[in-house]
C-alpha cells in the first residue's frame, strides 16, 4: 500500500441508502478528504448523487479507479464479496459499517484478506466515537466497575421485517459494554421475542466478565418512543449516559449525617450530581477523521477487525441463545 501525505485521502463511498448517504456528506464536509468516486446502481439515487456532489458514480465496484480507500455500506450479506474486491483487486484501505459481517466465517475472512494484503480495516461501529462515550471511558478509569446497562430502543417500520434486532441495534452496545468492561466475557445469556417480523425483534442479553463486572444489553424494533441509553453502577457512583444527547450525569453519596425530624433521630444522606463537560461533535465526523488519520498513518483503528469479529461473535451466541431458549 502506498503511504500518504498531508494532501486529503481520494475516498470512495460504496452504498449510498441511507448510512452511505450520511458517509459521503461527512466526507464532502471533512478537509482529510476528497470525495471522489461514488458506487450506487440505483439510478434514482445515482442522479441524486451527481447532482449534489462533483463526483464521479459508478454502477459497478470495479469501476474504481481514483480512489485510495473506502466506505462499504451495503447490505451486511455483500460486505464480504465487496471487502474482497476491494481489498484484493483494487488495493483499498476500507471502512465498513457494522456489523462486520452476518456471519463469524465471513467477518474472519475479511479479517484475514485485510492482514494479508496490509490493508487498514476499520469498522463502523460508530458509538465508540461519540463524544460522551469518550469521556464515560475517562471517567470510569477512575472507577471500580460493578454493572453496565444499555438500553436502544426503537418504533417498528416496515423495512425493519427482514433485520434481525441483535445484528441491527443491540451489536453497538455489545461493543460498549466489552470495550468499557476492558474484560473477557466469561458467560452471556439471552431471551427474545419475535412479535412484528420474522426474526428477533426485541432482545435482551446478560454478559458475566472475567473480572467481575456484569452487563444487560436491551434492543428493541417495536417500542413506541427512540431511546438511547447507558448506565454504570460503580462502587463510588451511578453514571448515566444519553447517546443522543451526547450527556453524563454522575451521582454518588455524600457525607451522612444525624438530623431531627418531627422530634425524632433520623439520617440524611446526600447526593452529589455532577455532569461531566462533554465536548459534543458528530460521531461521524470523529470516526471518518480517525479512519482517514489511519490511513496516512498505516496504524490501527480503534474499532479494528478483531473488535468487529468478536462483536459479530458474541451476537451469533446472542441469537443462538435466543433460538435454543437458553
Amino acid at each position: 500500500m502506498s503511504s500518504f501525505d498531508d494532501d486529503p485521502v481520494p475516498v470512495a463511498v460504496i452504498g449510498a441508502g441511507n448510512m452511505g448517504a450520511n458517509h459521503i456528506r461527512v466526507y464532502d464536509e471533512l478537509p482529510g478528504a476528497n470525495l471522489v468516486e461514488v458506487v450506487e446502481p440505483n439510478t434514482e439515487t445515482a442522479a441524486t448523487i451527481r447532482e449534489e456532489y462533483d463526483v464521479r458514480v459508478h454502477d459497478s465496484v470495479s469501476d474504481i479507479e481514483q480512489a485510495r480507500a473506502a466506505t462499504i455500506a451495503v447490505p451486511n450479506d455483500l460486505h464480504l464479496p465487496v471487502a474482497r474486491q476491494c481489498i484484493t483487486d483494487l488495493e483499498l484501505d476500507v471502512l465498513i459499517e457494522k456489523p462486520l459481517a452476518n456471519t463469524v466465517a465471513d467477518a474472519r475472512e475479511i479479517v484475514d484478506l485485510a492482514t494479508d494484503y496490509d490493508a487498514i480495516l476499520q469498522v463502523g461501529h460508530i458509538e465508540r466515537y461519540n463524544p460522551a462515550v469518550e469521556t464515560l471511558a475517562e471517567v470510569l478509569q477512575q472507577q471500580d466497575l460493578i454493572a453496565l446497562e444499555a438500553h436502544r430502543l426503537g418504533p417498528f417500520n416496515e423495512h425493519l421485517a427482514d433485520e434481525n434486532v441483535v445484528l441491527d441495534l443491540m451489536i453497538h452496545d455489545i461493543d460498549i459494554v466489552t470495550t468499557l468492561s476492558g474484560d473477557t466475557v466469561s458467560a452471556l445469556n439471552a431471551i427474545g421475542t419475535t412479535d412484528r417480523s420474522d426474526h428477533c425483534d426485541h432482545a435482551i442479553a446478560q454478559f458475566s466478565f472475567e473480572n467481575g463486572p456484569v452487563a444487560t444489553v436491551t434492543a428493541s424494533q417495536v417500542t413506541s418512543g427512540k431511546i438511547r441509553t447507558l448506565s454504570a453502577t460503580t462502587r463510588d457512583a451511578y453514571i448515566t449516559l444519553d447517546y443522543q444527547e451526547q450527556s453524563i450525569t454522575l451521582q454518588r453519596r455524600g457525607q451522612e449525617t444525624t438530623t431531627t425530624v418531627f422530634d425524632q433521630a433520623g439520617y440524611r444522606t446526600e447526593t452529589i450530581t455532577e455532569s461531566p463537560y462533554v465536548r459534543t461533535r458528530e460521531p461521524l465526523k470523529q470516526e471518518l477523521e480517525h479512519f482517514l488519520s489511519c490511513v496516512r498513518e498505516r496504524r490501527t483503528p480503534r474499532t479494528d477487525g478483531e473488535s468487529g469479529l468478536e462483536a459479530v461473535r458474541l451476537a451469533s451466541e446472542i441469537t443462538d441463545a435466543i433460538k435454543n431458549g437458553v
